[in-house]
């Protein structure tokens, strides 16, 4: 029988204890002391009836003191094994319940998979048969699995295959053990195998990929599924393609685990391949095709959200016979402050020429590049602050490294008087401090500072200046056609400097482009000054490439590849051209 004090802290209706202890838990705040020690007088008269109230109003519970409250009296009191078995918890309601009691007990876990072990050996454990899964579902989730080890030994003896499946997973991911992974390879039960397989997604070791690899030859769906599924997260790219072929198996079983593969990988590459997949004789291929579908479809939108980052891209000059068999592309990807480079695994980048995926690739991420020193060659403005090229270059400072040394030169238009003949024999400024470089962009330089344009670039590149720091590399503004064509000597102190070149330019240009093209530079052009600002900014984000990827074409006449990195923290696209006609090599 239920006793109250004569003065509760709330109205309470004496004759129904579920309705009192509801009133206490949800006005817990209104006299924290008070309604503590009544709920307590609950549980002390009788704990069973004080339980399934308890259970009741868990049903419908929230995040306020009293409800915790309740949780620490059913974790202190020896109920929450019991709870998280109860059938009146759906199964979200027991997963909400048990992270609850984690806060309250963090050794809750241990406790759970203890009684688990238990009921594992003994006929009458405190956790029913049929419950078991869900409380293997929950310790899942609650507990890394490092310190219920001991209790996990235990439960690879259940009689439940799916509860010794799921310990083998828990050990595997709590240990990180590749030792002990492999030895569960020879289990007959390919449950077993896949869970163990699972256990290494994240592992990152060049022994669990070797693994991982191994597994690829398991005779069961789930096994190579779960192995494809590891090595894709972990950045192999060359799953792709074998993702790919497994959805043409002959076995329907491993259809549908592709199916299930390139879903799990939230992958827009395999959109076709899915498609073609629904109209699949098999019923449960279709069906984990159209849900893996729904999946990409929703990692797509989410990934949209990420933050946007910077990317720029330039193609390797290769001789025209091996282009068509391979293309190399150079990619930085960046930040708007240049800080926090984003981490891009090699599966993350997503290539397309002409609207055809490129399915066969390879990555490679290259040191930082050395210290350079990189030359602005603009034309003269009379007003620099808002010329877009100075705009452009001061936009890039926000990548600039205190090694790299830059230099601003500023020429005269080739039909200036003043610019024919003119000469400047000092070698170009450099400097690594942003304050001065700023200034140099913001000032407009004296007529008798500058020359014309390609005595300008003789300057850039003459051989008897002392040597630059790092590479040399020079990015060219042009708003003028150039009527002139530059001398073999220029050609060939640009091609002995090693200097890097990149002309934007206003116009066609062919003096320029041809200049560019016997120097092994790269020539673009722009419609309208709006984009000079954005081509400043790619055109030196060229110079920061990390990532070098090699593929086979998929489309010979294509004029760009396409590239796109999508990663759950960020994206970015970029355009990257291809040449049409690469220079020889040599």
């Amino acid at each position: 029988m239920l006793v109250l004090p004569s003065a509760p802290s709330v109205d309470l209706p004496v004759n129904d204890p579920r309705t009192i202890l509801e009133a206490l838990v949800r006005n817990f705040e209104r006299d924290v002391a008070e309604n503590r020690k009544l709920i307590r007088e609950q549980l002390d008269n009788d704990p069973e009836l004080f339980y399934k109230n308890a259970i009741s109003l868990l049903t419908n519970s929230d995040d306020s003191r009293g409800f915790q409250h309740l949780v620490v009296l059913l974790v202190s009191n020896g109920f929450l094994l019991r709870a998280l078995c109860d059938p009146g918890l759906s199964r979200e309601q027991a997963m909400s319940l048990a992270r609850a009691a984690t806060r309250a007990n963090p050794m809750a876990d241990v406790e759970l998979a203890r009684g688990l072990a238990d009921s594992a050996v003994q006929a009458e454990g405190p956790v029913p048969l049929e419950a078991a899964p869900r409380l293997m579902e929950i310790l899942a989730e609650i507990s890394d699995g490092s310190r219920i080890a001991p209790s996990l030994m235990r439960l690879m003896r259940h009689s439940n295959p799916y509860i010794r499946s799921k310990a083998v997973l828990m050990i595997g991911r709590g240990s990180l053990s590749v030792k002990w992974v492999r030895g569960r390879l020879s289990e007959a039960d390919p449950r077993i195998r896949a869970n163990a397989i699972e256990a290494l997604w994240g592992v990152d070791s060049a022994e669990a990929q070797v693994l991982l690899r191994s597994a690829l030859a398991d005779g069961n769906n789930r096994v190579v599924g779960n192995a494809l599924l590891g090595l894709y997260r972990a950045g192999d790219c060359t799953t792709i393609m074998d993702i790919v072929k497994m959805a043409g198996h002959e076995n329907a079983l491993f259809r549908a685990t592709a199916a299930w593969v390139m879903g799990e990988t939230g992958d827009p590459r395999f959109t076709e391949t899915l498609v073609r997949m629904l109209v699949e004789p098999n019923t449960t291929v279709r069906k984990r095709a159209l849900a893996a579908l729904r999946g990409i479809k929703a990692a797509s939108a989410q990934n949209g959200h990420g933050t946007q980052w910077r990317m720029a891209g330039i193609m390797s000059h290769q001789p025209a016979d091996l282009q068509r068999t391979q293309r190399k592309v150079h990619l930085a990807v960046t930040t708007e402050n240049g800080q926090d480079l984003p981490k891009v695994l090699p599966t993350q980048f997503l290539l397309s020429e002409n609207g055809q995926n490129i399915l066969s690739y390879k990555v490679t991420e290259k040191p930082p590049v050395e210290a350079m020193s990189v030359l602005f060659v603009f034309p003269r403005a009379v007003e620099p602050e808002t010329a877009p090229w100075n705009q452009g270059a001061l936009k890039c400072l926000a990548w600039k490294r205190p090694s790299d040394l830059w230099a601003s030169l500023a020429y005269l238009p080739s039909g200036d008087a003043e610019a024919r003949g003119h000469a400047i024999d000092e070698p170009p400024p450099f400097t690594s401090g942003s304050d001065a470089l700023t200034t140099s962009f913001s000032k407009t330089p004296g007529r008798m500072d500058c020359s014309e344009l390609w005595e300008t670039l003789w300057r850039c590149v003459r051989p008897d200046q002392a040597p630059v720091r790092g590479k040399r590399h020079l990015i060219v503004v042009a708003n003028e056609e150039i009527g002139r064509i530059a001398g073999h000597g220029l050609i060939a102190n640009v091609i002995s400097s090693r200097s890097s070149l990149q002309v934007i330019s206003s116009y066609p240009n062919p003096a320029l482009e041809d200049f560019c093209r016997k120097s092994r530079g790269r020539f673009q052009t722009f419609e309208n000054e709006d984009e000079i600002l954005e081509m400043v900014q790619q055109a030196y984000l060229n110079l920061t490439t990390r990532y070098e990827i090699s593929y086979q074409p998929v489309s010979k006449d294509a004029v760009e590849v396409k590239t796109r990195v999508q990663t759950p923290a960020g994206w970015g696209e970029v355009k990257v051209p291809i040449p049409a006609d690469p220079p020889p090599s040599g």
